[in-house]
Order: structure tokens, then C-alpha cells, then sequence
């Protein structure tokens, strides 16, 4: 997964989802591009399936046509593949949270049937902050509040724009009060050395098939176990 990404506008409101919220499907499209020193400029694009319940965020990568099979580190180790840390950078990516409020992160391959599991102390080395509402919300709903409401108009019933511009560095985000999501990210610098975008597309006639209760059969491992 990429690592990216973000009290009083949003602060009454319910930011993490109520029981029976209905499921949601969206394609995630995620674009970044910068200029190195040496005058290089440099583009990376890829998209996510997005699938959503109340206690499962799972975003699956879109391989477009032409992506080559996996080679990385992956190796038969004593009849089973032996995945390295690299080899997670394409994996599906599995947040939970219980009955108890306890959140959860795997990724998940499904070519090789395995799920692994991570330990909030290795949250960091893959780029998650550990809160339920920054998978639900896509970016941490609490950034959202620090941003002022922009004049921007939004061509989503239900959507505002928010935005900030500080230090030679903007942020706009398109944020939906009814789907507490952000339906756009748009962040970089104003010189133009530096740019991302994030853009959301929902599926509305699209049927969850929730792939989490399809990994009962899948190999477990810790992620300390891809370390060795």
C-alpha cells in the first residue's frame, strides 16, 4: 500500500461508522508527481478497489494490463512461499475493528492464500497511524477539521470543499458529510515541484462481495515472520 496521506467543524459530528451503515464500493485513483533536483521529473499512478462496512476497510490494487508477475523475494521456503516486507507493496490491505473498538491491519496476497498479520509496534514501517477513522475516511477526519471551507464549488450533492495554504504548501480536500469520506485529495507545493492527487469514484450499483470472509482458508503469518 503507498504510505501516504492527511476541531470544531466536524467535531459533533459522528465520524466513525454507526451500525448498519450500508456497504460502500469505490475505485481509489492515487497520482503523485515531483521534479528531483536534477531537474527530473517523475509520475506514479495506480488505483484501488475500495470495499466498506462498519468494521472492515479493504483496499485491493488494480493491476492494469502488462504488470508483470511477481518476482521480489518470494521463494519456496519448506513447501510454502517466503514472502520479504517488499513483497507487500501490491498486497490487499485488511483494517478491522471489533466489537471492542481494538483495530486491526493485515495485507493480504491472495495468489498465494496467505494473510499477514501486523503488530501496532511495525504500524509505522508500513505507514498506518493505527486510527479506525483515518481507513474508514481514507485521511484522518481530524486534519479534515483544520482546514477552512473553500469557495470552491462541488459538483457532488452532499460534498464541500475545505482547503488550506500555508508555507508555500496547499491542501483541498472534497469531503462528504454523509459518507464521512474524502472524495478528493489535492495536496503539493505552489512553485509546482511537487503534486498528489487522490480522487474517489463511487460504484453505487456495485455489490459488496466483503473478501474478508474469504480468507478463512489463508496461511497466517506475523509480520515479524517476513523478517527473518
Amino acid at each position: 500500500m503507498n504510505k501516504s496521506i492527511l476541531c470544531a467543524l466536524f467535531g459533533a459530528l459522528p465520524l466513525i461508522a454507526a451500525a448498519g451503515t450500508a456497504p460502500l464500493v469505490a475505485t481509489v485513483q492515487v497520482e503523485s508527481r515531483w521534479i528531483t533536483a536534477d531537474g527530473v521529473e517523475k509520475t506514479t499512478r495506480f488505483a484501488e478497489r475500495l470495499v466498506r462496512s462498519d468494521s472492515h476497510v479493504w483496499t485491493e490494487r488494480i493491476k492494469p494490463a502488462g504488470t508483470p508477475a511477481a518476482e521480489a523475494g518470494e521463494h519456496a521456503h519448506a513447501g510454502e512461499a517466503h514472502l520479504h516486507p517488499s513483497d507487500l507493496a501490491g498486497a490487499a490491505k485488511l483494517v478491522g475493528r471489533d466489537k471492542q473498538g481494538k483495530v486491526s491491519l493485515s495485507f493480504i496476497r491472495p495468489d498465494l492464500k496467505t494473510r499477514v498479520d501486523m503488530s501496532p509496534r511495525d504500524y509505522d514501517a508500513v505507514g498506518f497511524d493505527g486510527k479506525w477513522e483515518s481507513a474508514w475516511s481514507l485521511i484522518d477526519p481530524a486534519l479534515v477539521t483544520r482546514l477552512a471551507p473553500s469557495k470552491r464549488e462541488s459538483t457532488i450533492a452532499g460534498a464541500r470543499w475545505y482547503e488550506q495554504r500555508a508555507n508555500g504548501e496547499y491542501m483541498r480536500v472534497l469531503w462528504s458529510d454523509s459518507l464521512k469520506l474524502a472524495l478528493r485529495v489535492e495536496s503539493g507545493r505552489d512553485d509546482g515541484s511537487r503534486a498528489s492527487r487522490t480522487v474517489v469514484k463511487l460504484e453505487p450499483g456495485a455489490v459488496p462481495t466483503q473478501p474478508w470472509n474469504s480468507l478463512a482458508a489463508y496461511s497466517r503469518k506475523d509480520y515479524t515472520d517476513l523478517l527473518d
